[in-house]
């Protein structure tokens, strides 16, 4: 665990404030002009380990953007710096019920039905990166969007509910 937060502190020092701008001009490139969300600002202002995720989502809009630029003016498309940084994040996910700190260690029902979620979640975006060799125009604004809900509701606590199109169900009990 201790390891797991100096390395989020490394990742917090190497992404300074000013990304927050980087990431709103590759929404905007995206197609996805809509303001960035006040917390995930607030994530860039103070960095801490806990909000790891939101800076590795951050560099997995990056890397959409990036792929979407190379895609449209060169025709080619290498999806590995993608795939490299989601499987970072989708590692921060997995972690996500004692990364953000809002379950109480007593309360083991409520942490396996968030690891239930997680999973789920991390199941629906590698299944999204499939589909982005498809058709990898249409395909980079909804898989960047699910990024930015996904660190949007993080930073809200909501990390039961990290995005929609994952229903929520209640783990088996032993």
């Amino acid at each position: 665990m201790l390891l797991t937060r100096i390395s989020a502190h490394m990742t917090a020092r190497n992404l300074a404030p000013e990304t927050s701008g980087r990431l709103e001009a590759a929404l905007a490139e995206l197609g996805l002009g809509e303001p960035l969300p006040e917390p995930v600002h607030h994530a860039f202002a103070r960095p801490q380990w806990r909000y790891r995720l939101v800076y590795r989502a951050t560099t997995v809009i990056l890397e959409c953007a990036a792929a979407h630029r190379e895609h449209t003016e060169g025709g080619t498309l290498d999806l590995e710096p993608l795939a490299r940084a989601s499987r970072l994040a989708c590692d921060d996910i997995s972690r996500v019920h004692w990364m953000r700190g809002t379950i109480p260690v007593d309360r083991r029902h409520c942490i396996n039905a968030v690891r239930a979620h997680t999973h789920r979640v991390v199941n629906r975006i590698q299944w999204a990166e499939t589909s982005l060799e498809a058709d990898p125009a249409a395909n980079l604004r909804a898989y960047a969007r699910r990024w930015l809900t996904i660190a949007h509701r993080y930073m809200g606590g909501r990390i039961g509910a990290l995005l929609d199109d994952v229903e929520w169900s209640v783990p088996r009990r032993k």
